[in-house]
């Protein structure tokens, strides 16, 4: 018999392997399946702070400049929002930097161990 003359053919996969397969393809954009049970509610009140900030945000911003009268640029928003951008970034360097030290984790461990470091 020579080779190559037979075609293999392949395993079949199960009707329920398929079905899950087919039920769980994503859609172009956001996802086809909701998250379910206590990540759905986490989700929910991510949902609904971030919509309570962004009221907040809004009611600041309309206040400013319907006290402002005809000279409101956003520019005081924009400049208050470099300043919290900065602020941030500093608090995160210094946490980084505390952190990343030999000294400072030699010392975090001997406080878990128990001894008293200064």
């Amino acid at each position: 018999m020579a080779q190559g003359l037979k075609k293999v053919q392949s395993k079949k996969k199960s009707h329920a392997a398929v079905k899950k397969l087919q039920s769980r393809k994503l859609c172009k954009g956001k996802k086809a399946f909701k998250a379910k049970g206590r990540s759905a509610t986490i989700a929910n009140q991510e949902i609904t702070t971030s919509k309570a900030i962004n009221k907040k945000n809004e009611i600041r911003a309309s206040a400013r400049a319907i006290g402002a009268g005809n000279t409101f640029f956003l520019n005081e928003l924009k400049e208050s929002g470099k300043k919290e951008l900065k602020r941030l970034n500093i608090n995160q360097t210094k946490s980084e930097k505390k952190t990343n030290t030999l000294s400072s984790r030699l010392k975090d461990q001997l406080r878990k161990m128990g001894r008293d470091v200064k």
